[in-house]
């Protein structure tokens, strides 16, 4: 199973849980907070579920692209110079399922990203799946 099928179906699952939950325990029952707010909430939580995805399979990418060009979180560091000071850089040596839901903005896995691909197609590295 491919980075991409594998956070498409954990992030579907997810969302699928919301629903359920919504059903089961009717806190976005529209009888009791209205439509609008409902249909709010259902797309939010498709938004955010949408988000994690993104999210994850960027830090897969960034993570596969680091290894196969052999660098260090301090060598991911110095390609994203101007982030805050508490936005953290993927270690590829020690990734965490849970670092880039709170640690790792997505604007310094964007940036990486775009970095690490252009290394990596210069370098003849396979592209990430």
């Amino acid at each position: 199973m491919t980075q991409h099928r594998k956070w498409q179906l954990i992030s579907i699952l997810a969302y699928v849980a919301f629903i359920v939950l919504a059903i089961v325990f009717k806190f976005l029952d529209p009888a009791k907070i209205g439509l609008s707010w409902t249909i709010f909430w259902v797309v939010f939580g498709a938004g955010i579920a949408y988000y994690f995805y993104f999210k994850n399979v960027s830090y897969q990418e960034v993570i596969y692209y680091a290894r196969a060009l052999h660098l260090d979180q301090a060598a991911l560091e110095a390609l994203v110079p101007d982030r805050k000071k508490t936005a953290e850089v993927p270690n590829p040596e020690r990734p965490n399922m849970f670092s880039p839901l709170a640690q790792v903005p997505i604007g310094v896995l964007n940036t990486l990203t775009d970095e690490l691909a252009k290394q990596a197609k210069a370098a003849g590295i396979a592209k990430f799946d």
